[in-house]
Formats: structure tokens, sequence, C-alpha cells
């Protein structure tokens, strides 16, 4: 009797352990797919961030930059579960999109607004010239 209870336990442990391991299989799957579909997006983006050549303040720039911090934040939503490999590959696709994120940034050259959205939010000293045509420095 107590050998029947023993091997019904087995069978139970058994069969948790392969429902467990189902649960684990699923999970990594959808995070590894919302990882590539990231992935996807970024390459996407980054060919448009390749052939984009405008101001900061251009739509498109701005479009762009906005696209993708959205899929920083899709990516920072992705739980890894404690899987070394769905961290290894978000660890990868947020380096993809960080490094096309910097080459929006070579790419969008600075206009006048931004330069002095700068000048006035870091307290630069500007070069002021007073009515009678010298020129002195105030600080802002």
């Amino acid at each position: 009797m107590e050998d029947e209870s023993n091997q019904k336990n087995d069978k139970n442990t058994t069969h948790a352990n392969v429902s467990a391991d189902k649960v684990v299989e699923g999970l990594r799957q959808g995070a590894l797919s919302a990882i590539n579909s990231v992935a996807i997006d970024t390459q996407t983006l980054r060919e448009q961030v390749e052939h984009f050549d405008g101001p900061r303040s251009h739509p498109d720039c701005l479009r762009l930059e906005e696209e993708l911090t959205r899929l920083l934040l899709r990516l920072d939503a992705v739980d890894s579960f404690g899987l070394d490999e769905v961290r290894a590959e978000r660890r990868k696709a947020v380096a993809a999109v960080q490094s096309a994120i910097n080459l929006l940034g070579a790419s969008c050259a600075p206009d006048d607004r931004s330069l002095a959205l700068v000048a006035v939010e870091g307290d630069i000293t500007q070069l002021k010239t007073p009515s009678d045509g010298s020129k002195e420095n105030e600080r802002s």
C-alpha cells in the first residue's frame, strides 16, 4: 500500500515538473518573441536614421527619437523570468536601440532653436553688445 502511495506521489511530482517546464518554456518563448519584434522594428528605424539629414527640430527627427524611445520602453516591459538567455537577448536589443539613438543624435544637426534652449537651460555666459558698440560678458 505504501509503495502504491509513493508511486502516485512520484507520478504527481513528475507531472508537476513537466507542467512547470512547459510554463517556463512558454514564458521564454513569449519574451524572446517580444525581443525579436523590437529588434525588427529597431532595424527598420535604424535604416530611416541612416538616411535622415536635417535639423533636430525636424518632425522626422523628433518622430524617430520618440519611436526609438518607445522601443526601449517595450524592452523594459519584457520580464526575463531569471533566464540568462532572455536577459542576454534583451541586453543586445537595448544596445542596438541605444546605438540607433546615438546615430540619430549625430545625424540631426543642431538648429538655432536648440542652441538657444541649451544656452538658457545651461545658464551659459552670453555675449551682449551694449549700445556703445563695445562687447561685454553678461551672466544670464
